[in-house]
């Protein structure tokens, strides 16, 4: 009898340090999949620390698709843990038929992604909240992983490219310098990049040499006003020798108003935003209205939609850019894309966009030249501009075959 409180007190010891073990471990996951939306995949699955790196993460999930005979794909969703999830391993598979839309993909794996889940939430200190599902507020900072970065995400990136033959040479160099945070209550990014690219043509009695160099940042600052507005500030500025901009500066506070809540942006939106300010220009050339260099306001409208439903995608933008010491300066910018499924088997795509142009005010006055003209050098005077594609595709056959053979995909 004596040995009995002894015994107790080891036992609530250990129940102790094990409960202290168990709330000490967070699932930091990491997504790597071609065919997934992370943007989607966080709004979706939260109070769980969503890492930006694999390193950091103790549960990664592969995502991997395969076409089936039918023309269907085969998804393989694979989870593997780190560190203290080292031994939990899992494979889900799921499949959809060759007609499926965005949205039903996108459904069934955040649904197989909450299935496997499991397995390391209940090793967690959210194991006791686990009913079926999670019933845990967003804003809830128990589960948060230490951040030394403190959310701020920064990317380094340049490339190049060459080609050539006897006659003719060319190699362009890009560069680029992100910063960025995202928060829900507000949202910052800062980009700069550069583009060198230069070709050469020559023949017996001929040379020309083509040069394009061009300098752009721009910084955007959104903060959430609601469920609804938003306000923000937009700046910009750089050189184009393509544009006749040595200098380009401007500066736009700006609203928006989405008609749906924005936590509901990932099926359906209508925003309109409104942006003002000035603008700053210094010249190459002398532009066609006899300036090399000028100040001057302008404002910015647009109009975007897009839903996402079981019968396919549709988005839709439309925006104006006016200058305002004279309204017959203006653009009118319109893209439509739309994957809609008329029926089973049968489907129709199209990606289209107009522009209406008014607005060249950095047009140089002298004329360009031929070789200018054909190699695009120099900004070429238009009314307008517009691009396109679009389809249909239908199939039929079988409607079940699960094999995979994947020889000669490649």
């Amino acid at each position: 009898m004596r040995k009995l409180p002894c015994v107790t007190f080891l036992l609530i010891i250990c129940i102790n340090l094990y409960s202290q073990k168990r709330d000490s471990v967070q699932l930091n996951l990491f997504v790597k999949c071609q065919f997934c939306d992370n943007s989607y995949i966080r709004n979706e699955i939260k109070n769980i620390n969503h890492a930006l790196d694999l390193n950091d993460a103790n549960v990664v999930i592969l995502g991997i698709s395969e076409t089936t005979g039918n023309g269907g794909t085969k998804y393989r969703l694979i989870f593997e843990g780190q560190k203290s999830f080292s031994e939990i391993k899992d494979t889900l598979i799921f499949e959809t038929t060759n007609d499926a839309t965005e949205n039903e993909i996108r459904d069934a794996y955040i649904r197989k992604m909450r299935q496997g889940l499991l397995a390391y939430l209940i090793k967690t200190d959210l194991y006791d909240k686990i009913n079926y599902s999670l019933d845990i507020p967003s804003n809830d900072n128990n589960n948060q992983a230490i951040d030394n970065w403190k959310g701020w995400v920064n990317s380094i990136s340049s490339s190049g490219w060459f080609d050539g033959e006897k006659s003719y040479t060319s190699f362009n160099v890009n560069s680029r310098i992100r910063v960025s945070k995202t928060l829900e209550k507000w949202k910052f990014s800062y980009n700069l990049s550069h583009n060198y690219s230069e070709s050469n043509f020559s023949s017996e009695d001929y040379e020309y040499r083509s040069v394009n160099r061009s300098i752009s940042n721009s910084l955007l600052y959104v903060l959430s006003i609601n469920n609804h507005w938003s306000a923000g500030i937009f700046a910009s500025g750089g050189n184009s020798t393509f544009n006749n901009y040595n200098i380009s500066l401007n500066i736009k506070p700006a609203i928006e108003y989405n008609i749906y809540p924005y936590d509901k942006s990932f099926e359906k939106q209508i925003c309109i935003s409104y942006k003002i300010g000035p603008n700053l220009y210094d010249y190459y050339d002398t532009t066609i209205f006899g300036k090399t260099k000028e100040f001057l306001y302008s404002q910015h409208l647009s109009l975007s939609m897009g839903f996402v439903k079981k019968w396919g995608s549709l988005y839709l933008s439309v925006e104006g850019n006016q200058y305002l010491h004279d309204f017959s300066l203006l653009s009118l910018n319109s893209f439509l894309r739309a994957e809609i499924r008329i029926v089973k088997g049968l489907s129709f795509y199209i990606y289209s966009g107009y522009s209406m142009i008014r607005n060249q005010i950095s047009l140089p006055k002298e004329d360009i030249s031929q070789e200018e003209l054909l190699l695009r050098q120099r900004l070429i005077k238009t009314n307008y501009s517009y691009w396109g594609n679009l389809g249909l595709s239908f199939t039929f056959g079988s409607k079940f075959n699960n094999v995979v053979n994947p020889r000669f995909d490649n």
